[in-house]
This record gives C-alpha cells, structure tokens and sequence, in this order.
C-alpha cells in the first residue's frame, strides 16, 4: 500500500514538473499580407502562421496562440510585452525589443524572375546569367521598393507600377513589361486572385544582391523564457526534418 502510494506520489510530482515547465506563447502575425500572412474569419493563414505551428509542434512541453493584427500594431503588441514573439526578419529595431533565435526560420526568396508564359522573348529571359543580359528587355516595377532600388542596376528599362497588384495586371494581362522580381509563392497568389494563373512562369537565378531575406523567430525581451525558448528552437531549425517541412509548406503555395 505504502508502496503504490509512493508510486502515485512520484507520478503526480513529475506531472507537476512537466506542466510548471510548459508555456503558452502568443505569437503576432500580420492580416493583410498573403500569402504570407492574413486574416480568414479571425483565423491566421498563410505562411508565417503555419511556420511558426509547424516551430512548436516541434516543442511539445509547449502551445502556441497566433493572434491577427496589421502589422505595426502586432509588432507594438511585442515591444510592450502584451504579446510574446512574432516571426520576421530581426531588424535593429526590433532586436531592441526581442530576443530572436539564431539560425533563420524561413527564407523569402526574391532570387526568381516571373514572366509571361507566351512571352516572345522567354528565351532571353530564361537563358540569362546577369542583369547585363536583360538589358534589352523591360522590368516591371515598384514605385519607392527600396529593395528594387538597391539590388536593380539603374540602366535597366523600367515599367513603374503602384503596387503589386499592378505589376501582376502589367505583366500578365497588358504585357506591358517582360519579366518582374518576386518571390513565386506571392506572385502566383496573386495571379490566381485574378484568373492569371495559366499564364505565369518563374526561374530562379543566381546574380540577384541580398536575394534572401531571412525570417527568425523573435521573444519578448521581457518573457522569463525567452532566451530558453529562443536555444529550444535553434535546436529544431538545425534539424533536417524540420527544414523539409518548411519547404514543403512553401511548395503549397507555389
């Protein structure tokens, strides 16, 4: 009798343990930025959120709430530790704030040029090894990209467009320009949003500056765990499993 008690005792004491150790985490994510990341029926969808779901399904002593906001509120949210991480690129300002993990969670890859499956000039477009030699040709695109303007030679025959939404209708529907830069997953959303999707075609390429802008995975400063959760998770985005899971979540929107 003495003993089966001494048994429970032992049980109940390591549960306890394991549900003092556990923590719920609300992550932000943004509502107006698919595919990434936006708002369906107050839900969060997209690539961030599942990312991050597909993070903590590594980490089981833990769960996870994603909440949807426009993106500088979510991030404020984080700052005055109301909520607790939010995955992105780990800018100056924001590490004032967060901790973030070492290695990135996710990579948005601006290295492809998107193009129009019956254009004339495909073959330029897919044989090219540099800017040089698409010189000939028109890009399209956006007014005040500061990224267009750091990474795209000047020379270069532009087609300026508002927004991305423009640059897609310019490309596809009136064939204004003959190739544009964006991540495939984010074009082809768009695309689909207006019945273009039969007529996009994409390549990756190699000679595009700072092409790969890395998202980490950021703690409230303030969190007691944030520098525990932050090596927790470095743990699993150094795993093989774990990076094929992202890509395969990426692949779905592409």
């Amino acid at each position: 009798m003495k003993l089966t008690l001494l048994v429970q005792l032992v049980v109940w004491l390591f549960s306890f343990s394991l549900s003092v150790q556990a923590e719920n985490f609300t992550f932000v994510v943004a509502d107006d930025e698919p595919p990434l990341s936006s708002r369906h029926d107050d839900t969060a969808i997209g690539i961030i959120p599942e990312i991050i779901k597909l993070v903590f399904s590594h980490l089981p002593s833990h769960q996870v709430k994603l909440e949807v906001y426009p993106w500088p509120r979510a991030q404020r949210l984080v700052e005055h530790g109301i909520a607790d991480g939010l995955l992105t690129y780990p800018s100056k300002k924001r590490k004032q704030y967060a901790y973030f993990s070492s290695n990135p969670t996710y990579k948005l890859d601006f290295g492809y040029l998107i193009f129009h499956k019956g254009n004339i000039r495909r073959y330029k477009i897919e044989s090219a090894t540099s800017f040089q030699d698409l010189e000939s040709i028109k890009i399209i695109t956006q007014t005040g990209a500061g990224w267009e303007s750091d990474n795209i030679p000047e020379n270069m025959s532009k087609v300026e467009a508002n927004d991305l939404d423009t640059m897609i209708h310019l490309l596809l529907l009136r064939r204004s320009g003959d190739f544009l830069i964006m991540p495939p997953e984010q074009a082809i959303y768009i695309a689909k949003k207006f019945g273009y999707q039969q007529n996009i075609a994409y390549r990756h390429v190699d000679f595009i500056t700072d092409s790969l802008i890395p998202f980490h995975m950021g703690l409230r400063q303030s969190h007691p765990l944030a520098n525990e959760l932050a090596s927790d998770i470095d743990v699993v985005l150094e795993s093989e499993t774990f990076r094929r899971q992202v890509q395969e979540v990426v692949d779905r929107y592409r």
